[in-house]
């Protein structure tokens, strides 16, 4: 089960997050809450927690501007999703006989040595 956070959880949860900068990243789309019709006001998940705690941070180190902050956290979506697509290629390469993953490893390895 997914966990549900209202605005006062999150905020309570989230260093450094206060209501005006939780409008304001929503406002931004930097988070985007959940539609929940069975509860009144905003609800977050799990995933928004971890994003309003590396946007607080990222603001306070840097003094990020909201559309600098939204593209840098875009930009952080992509790397983990390509994260994920590196895990699995290698999950599918080691389910393969050595006979088929070997070569296949060395072709790697010529490739990333240039």
């Amino acid at each position: 089960m997914t966990t549900i956070y209202t605005e006062e959880q999150i905020i309570a949860e989230v260093p450094g997050l206060d209501r005006a900068l939780l409008m304001r990243f929503v406002k931004a789309r930097i988070v985007v809450p959940l539609e929940a019709p069975a509860r009144p006001g905003p609800v977050f998940g799990q995933i928004d927690v971890a994003r309003l705690q590396l946007a607080c941070d990222l603001c306070e180190s840097f003094d990020l501007e909201d559309d600098a902050l939204d593209l840098l956290l875009r930009l952080v979506d992509q790397l983990h999703g390509v994260r994920a697509e590196l895990h699995a290629l290698v999950d599918a390469l080691e389910a393969l006989p050595e006979e088929q993953r070997k070569p296949i490893e060395d072709r790697i390895r010529r490739r990333l040595a240039g």
